[in-house]
């Protein structure tokens, strides 16, 4: 049964064919410097804006939201999705995606597609629950963190030892009560 306070670590989250239209559907958005983790003046990284023109985008959009309404057997509303790239330097800073007040249930979930990532390279989502207990996720390729958007929550950047971005997608959600 699903649970909104939960943190969901699933991997090998999309099949090969999912992947590639992923891929295929994001190379056809320039990467911007203009990403920032909540507070505009703070530390700014590369972002590939893909709500900008859903309707282009709608295959990856599509994926993302079966995936998560078939895992949870719940209807969701997007309500963001792009991409972020970081690399060392780029250190994003601790936030939430929606505030604790806000009415509704949201979710961020958060996928990894690069194709290999090793522990030294650092790049690892940090997420504190409701609890305040804090977790580290390491970003696995073809793996998806998926926790509620009102859990403060960072990326952090690679590592003097990756010699590329950490590429994350961000997919943000409202809950359909039905």
């Amino acid at each position: 049964m699903f649970d909104i306070n939960q943190i969901y670590k699933i991997d090998n989250f999309l099949t090969d064919e999912e992947l590639a239209t992923l891929q295929k559907y994001a190379q056809r958005y320039v990467w911007t410097f203009t990403g920032f983790s909540h507070d505009p003046n703070s530390r700014v990284f590369w972002k590939k804006d893909l709500m900008h023109d859903l309707g282009l985008c709608k295959p990856v959009e599509s994926i993302f939201k079966n995936k998560i309404e078939q895992t949870f057997n719940i209807r969701v509303e997007t309500k963001d999705l792009y991409m972020n790239g970081q690399a060392h330097g780029q250190c994003g800073s601790l936030h939430t995606d929606v505030t604790v007040d806000t009415d509704g249930d949201y979710l961020t979930m958060v996928f990894f597609p690069q194709p290999q990532w090793n522990p030294e390279w650092g790049g690892f989502t940090v997420i504190i629950d409701s609890a305040k207990n804090i977790h580290c996720i390491y970003p696995n390729p073809n793996s998806v963190v998926i926790f509620n958007s009102k859990s403060p929550h960072v990326g952090l950047e690679p590592t003097v030892h990756c010699n590329f971005q950490r590429i994350s997608l961000a997919y943000k959600v409202k809950i359909i009560k039905e």
